[in-house]
């Protein structure tokens, strides 16, 4: 088994603490991949996995995960078994780690993982296409108020010494119009044509929307998960309609897991899909970071399963 370590040495945790592949790699023969930037890799990661690799640990935050997973999927020819991959935790979020990474961390527990034993999670990742651009792969996408609250905390919460829930916290207080006055911009509805197919059935609206959550993760941030619906399809949406004027209280139902509260408001959609063809014009998160701002047309599939190991 040929395995790879990919490392962002200015992920949060790892630039305080140090890598712990790092440290691992010295007594293992594996290759290393070092970065500063995940976004500058590209041309590096495109050797390091050109005589195959069978096993990719990726230590950073969400972002660092979707960047590597985007580049290997953009890059694996059709028909190939893809390689399997290990999060090691090292960024400021860590919500993909939280739930299909690695949960002891430590040397023995890592070690174990390069032979391929460990806790195996096999899950498709979101396959999007903004305005038919090369797709991105990665596992939590949103549109409409979550990626100007995103923005928000990039602006004023990193770097300012929260972290975990104190730093979601203060990015929801200022959501909620609690802070400076400008930050309530972040509610303000956005129009949207959607379409939300499955093998049962499927949804069309054509209105203004506050957002949407879209995932194949099996879990969601701190055990909360607003997914309610039920059906086998892989993709599960949460959508949040333009005129929801009871903000708090769904915040609240979601921080106390009450989930069929949630199921029981106005304005609150779940669905389970195949497919999902957004029409909107407006910012986009995938896993923590922006994608390009969509001009018309967003397209989500699931891809192929694959295999976390843990």
């Amino acid at each position: 088994m040929t395995a790879l370590f990919v490392i962002n040495r200015q992920s949060a945790r790892v630039k305080k603490k140090g890598s712990r592949l790092l440290t691992l790699a010295k007594n293992s023969q594996v290759k290393i991949l070092e970065t500063d930037s995940p976004l500058n890799f590209k041309p590096s990661f495109a050797d390091a996995i050109k005589s195959g690799v069978s096993h990719i640990f990726i230590e950073g935050g969400d972002g660092t995960v979707q960047t590597v997973l985007t580049e290997y999927f953009r890059r694996l020819p059709e028909g190939i078994i893809p390689a399997k991959f290990t999060i090691v935790s090292g960024g400021t979020t860590n919500q993909i780690a939280g739930n299909i990474g690695a949960k002891k961390q430590t040397e023995d527990h890592l070690k174990k993982l390069i032979k391929g034993d460990g806790t195996i999670h096999t899950v498709p990742l979101l396959d999007i296409r903004v305005d038919k651009s090369d797709p991105h792969f990665g596992l939590l996408f949103s549109s409409g108020a979550v990626p100007m609250a995103t923005q928000y905390y990039t602006d004023n919460i990193r770097g300012s010494g929260l972290t975990g829930p104190a730093a979601v916290f203060a990015t929801l207080s200022a959501a909620l119009g609690r802070q400076k006055e400008q930050d309530k911009k972040m509610l303000e509805p956005s129009p949207v044509k959607l379409i939300v197919s499955s093998a049962r059935d499927e949804t069309r609206l054509d209105e203004d929307h506050l957002g949407t959550l879209i995932t194949t993760l099996p879990g969601f941030y701190f055990g909360i998960d607003p997914f309610w619906a039920k059906g086998q399809a892989p993709i599960r949406m949460t959508y949040v309609r333009g005129d929801q004027t009871k903000l708090l209280r769904l915040i609240m139902s979601v921080a106390l897991k009450r989930f069929e509260k949630l199921d029981s408001m106005e304005g609150i959609e779940s669905w389970r899909a195949d497919y999902i063809n957004l029409k909107y014009k407006g910012p986009l998160v995938l896993d923590g970071e922006p994608l390009p701002t969509a001009q018309n047309t967003i397209e989500i599939r699931a891809s192929q399963p694959v295999t976390f190991v843990a």
